[in-house]
């Protein structure tokens, strides 16, 4: 069994808005957007979410991660996101052979002038027979760059989308509010 793990931090400033970040952050269903591209997602229920990850290459294996993720507010204002449950497509062999979990939160600043987050994914992997002759730690080093390169992504997309995100979404209810 390999283990691999990844965490990122992130921490995005926010201009002060007459609509605080907060009660955009609950929006779930457009938060979700500020995570991925909008092509590789798919509602699949209340606050649930298929993400469809590019393909990713290790070793002699492309593979193609479909999670689905929930994405919901807890009872501290918090978002939480967190999945148990991912598939590879066209590898239904490596399916039955691994676990997955991302676990993260995101959280508007008291001050509302941002937000503050970290996620985790781990994900254990009995590889196959031909992969045995391979270096452990070569297969955790590649293995966990990958999964630091998914947590990566996800961090960047969400820095630079969830402020124009956010404004848009303020901006529409304020341009709502004055119509009526």
């Amino acid at each position: 069994m390999v283990h691999l793990h990844a965490s990122q931090s992130v921490e995005i400033d926010i201009a002060p808005a007459p609509i605080p970040i907060h009660q955009y952050l609950k929006n779930t269903d457009r938060l979700v957007y500020s995570l991925a591209d909008p092509s590789q997602i798919k509602a699949i229920g209340n606050q649930k979410f298929e993400f469809s990850m590019r393909p990713i290459k290790f070793l002699m294996l492309t593979l193609e991660p479909v999670a689905d993720v929930e994405i919901y507010p807890n009872e501290s204002d918090e978002i939480i996101i967190y999945s148990d449950s991912c598939r590879l497509r066209h590898q239904s062999s490596l399916n039955r052979r691994f676990s997955f979990q991302l676990q993260g939160w995101l959280a508007a600043r008291s001050d509302n002038s941002g937000v503050s987050g970290n996620a985790e994914l781990s994900i254990d992997i009995n590889l196959p027979s031909a992969f045995r002759l391979t270096p452990r730690p070569l297969l955790e080093s590649s293995g966990n760059t990958i999964v630091s390169g998914i947590l990566s992504t996800i961090k960047y997309r969400l820095q630079h989308r969830l402020v124009h995100e956010y404004k848009g979404w303020a901006n529409g209810i304020l341009a709502a509010s004055k119509v009526h």
